[in-house]
C-alpha cells in the first residue's frame, strides 16, 4: 500500500458517527487498539465508509463514466481552470492528471477504512447476531466497490485486505506491487460472494447495502468480465426480491428509497447533507433562471452537456427523453440542451441543497443487464425484458425485425438511453469492446465542430486503462503502465 493513501487513511479516521445512519457526531481521533470496540463504534466506522462512497459519486465517478464517453461534453472549456476534465474528455491526459491521482487516493482511503471495520468487527460483542452479520456484510460490500472502481480503470492494483498496526508496517514491501488485474478480480469476487452471504435483503435504516446491491456489484463484476453465465442467476435472484420499476421514469430521481431503487446514496438537507450535483448540469449562462435565487451554475457552466448524438439517439416521443432534455434559451437568443434528469427545486429551508438521492444500482439497470445474459448464452427472452424498459418510456414494447435481427445492439442502444447521465456510459463502452470504435468516431465529429482545445492529440489514443498516478511512481516505484509512461 502507499504512503500518502494510508496516511490519508488513518488520519481520515477522525471518525464521525451517525445517528439513522446520515447524521454525523464528531468523535476523537483513536488508534486501531482503542477504536471498533462496540457496536456503535462499528456503526461510525460503517457510517465513514459510506461518506467516501458518496464523496467518490457526488464528483469522480460521473466524469469518469460521462466525461469519457459520448452522451456529454463540457460547456466551457480551454480556459485554464479545468484542463483536467479538457483532458479527459479529450483522450489527452497523462499520468499528472489530477483526476487519477484523486480517484485512486478516495477509493484507497475507503478501502482503509473498511479495513479497519472488517479487522476488529469479529471481537466485538452484539446483541443480533444478524445486525453483526450485516454490519460485516456492509464493509465487505465497500471495499469490493472500492477494488472494483479502481481495477476496471488501472487494470493491475495493489489489492489490500487488511490494515496495519502502523504507517511503517503498512509500507512494507509486500503492499507496494501491484497485483495482476485477474487476481484482484478473483479476489473481489470472493469478497462480493462473501457480502450476498452475509446481507439481509431488507434493512429498516434507509442507504444501506444490502442483499440486492451485493448480487448487483457482483454481477457488475461478471459482467466487466464478459461471463455472463455467471451474472445470470444473481440478476434474476433480483428480480424475486421485490424491486419493480416505478411507472413514472422522472420518480426515479426526484424521489427517494423507493422499489427501483437497489442501492441510492443518501442525501438529506435536513442534515444539512443536500444534494447538489445540479449546479453541474446547467448552462452557465442561466445564471439564476433555472436553479434559481440561492444557487450558481458551476463556474465552467455545463459539466455535462449533452451531445447531438445523445439527442439524436432519442425519439422525441420518449418519455426519458422528456425528462431527461431541457433547453435554455439566453438573452441572445442562443439556444442550449441540458440535462434535467436530476432537476429537483433546492431545498427552501438549506439553500443549494437538494432532497433527493444518487441512483447507484437501479432495477431497470438489472433488468437491462439480465437482457444482455439472456441475449448472449440464453436462458430467457431478452425483447420481453426490453419491452419492459421501453413501456415504461411510453414507447412501443415490441421490437422491430430489425431490433430483433441485432439484439446485441438493440440492448446497447437501450442502456445508452435508460442510464444515460449516471455514470456508466464509459463503462459500458468498456466492458463490451466498443470504447475505441464508439469514442473514434465520437473525436471525428467533436473535431469537425471545431469542439476541441487541448491541441492535435485530441482524441488520437483512445486508450482503455488508465495511468497510474505519476505521484504514485515517483515514490513508490509503481511499474507504470504501458503507454502511460
Amino acid at each position: 500500500m502507499m504512503k500518502n493513501i494510508i496516511k490519508t487513511a488513518v488520519i481520515a479516521l477522525l471518525i464521525t458517527g451517525c445517528q439513522d445512519f446520515l447524521e454525523e457526531t464528531p468523535e476523537a481521533f483513536r488508534t486501531t487498539d482503542s477504536f471498533f470496540q462496540t457496536e456503535d463504534e462499528i456503526d461510525q466506522g460503517i457510517a465513514s465508509t459510506y461518506r467516501v462512497n458518496r464523496g467518490i459519486h457526488n464528483n469522480l465517478q460521473l466524469r469518469f463514466g460521462e466525461t469519457r464517453a459520448d452522451n456529454t461534453n463540457i460547456e466551457i472549456t480551454g480556459d485554464g481552470g479545468g484542463l483536467n476534465d479538457d483532458q479527459m474528455n479529450e483522450f489527452t491526459m497523462d499520468a499528472t492528471n489530477g483526476l487519477l491521482s484523486s480517484y485512486w487516493n478516495d477509493n484507497y482511503v475507503g478501502i482503509s477504512r473498511a479495513n479497519f471495520v472488517l479487522a476488529s468487527i469479529d471481537d466485538v460483542e452484539y446483541q443480533e447476531q444478524e445486525i453483526k452479520n450485516a454490519r460485516k456484510g456492509e464493509a465487505l460490500f465497500l471495499r469490493t466497490l472500492f477494488h472494483f472502481n479502481l481495477v476496471r480503470i488501472y487494470g493491475d492494483i495493489p489489492y489490500i485486505d487488511r490494515p496495519g498496526e502502523s504507517p511503517d508496517q503498512i509500507l512494507s514491501e509486500e503492499f507496494i506491487a501491484r497485483d495482476p488485474a485477474d487476481q484482484v478480480y478473483s479476489e473481489i469476487l470472493n469478497d462480493a460472494q462473501q457480502a450476498i452471504d452475509l446481507l439481509p435483503s431488507d434493512t429498516d435504516d434507509e442507504g444501506r447495502a444490502t442483499l440486492g446491491a451485493a448480487l448487483m456489484l457482483k454481477a457488475k463484476i461478471h459482467m466487466a468480465l464478459q461471463q455472463y453465465t455467471e451474472a445470470r442467476p444473481l440478476l434474476e435472484q433480483i428480480t424475486g426480491l421485490g424491486y419493480s420499476l416505478l411507472p413514472n421514469y422522472g420518480d426515479v430521481f426526484l424521489t427517494k428509497n423507493h422499489n427501483e431503487g437497489i442501492f441510492e446514496i443518501q442525501y438529506s438537507p435536513a442534515l444539512d447533507q443536500g444534494a447538489n450535483f445540479f449546479t453541474n448540469f446547467v448552462p452557465n449562462r442561466s445564471g439564476n433562471d433555472i436553479l434559481g435565487p440561492n444557487a450558481a451554475p458551476n463556474s465552467r457552466g455545463n459539466q455535462f452537456q449533452p451531445t447531438e448524438s445523445i439527442l439524436d439517439a432519442y425519439d422525441p416521443m420518449d418519455e426519458r427523453y422528456l425528462h431527461n432534455i431541457s433547453t435554455y434559451t439566453d438573452s441572445n437568443s442562443n439556444l442550449f440542451y441540458w440535462v434535467s434528469k436530476f432537476a429537483k427545486p433546492f431545498d427552501q429551508n438549506q439553500p443549494g441543497q437538494q432532497d433527493i438521492n444518487w441512483q447507484m444500482y437501479r432495477y431497470a439497470d438489472a433488468l437491462l443487464m439480465l437482457a444482455e445474459c439472456y441475449e448472449k448464452v440464453g436462458g430467457g427472452d431478452p425483447a420481453t425484458l426490453v419491452g419492459q424498459i421501453r413501456a415504461r418510456a411510453g414507447l412501443s414494447p415490441t421490437l422491430s425485425a430489425a431490433e430483433l435481427a441485432d439484439l446485441e445492439q438493440t440492448i446497447a442502444d437501450e442502456r445508452r438511453k435508460e442510464l444515460a447521465f449516471e455514470g456508466h456510459r464509459y463503462f459500458d463502452l468498456l466492458r463490451t469492446g466498443k470504447l475505441v470504435e464508439v469514442m473514434t468516431a465520437h473525436g471525428i465529429q467533436e473535431i469537425a465542430n471545431g469542439q476541441t482545445v487541448t491541441g492535435a492529440e485530441a482524441y488520437q489514443n483512445i486508450r482503455d486503462v488508465f495511468g497510474i498516478p505519476f505521484n504514485q511512481v515517483l515514490e513508490f516505484g509503481f511499474e507504470q503502465t504501458p503507454g502511460w509512461e
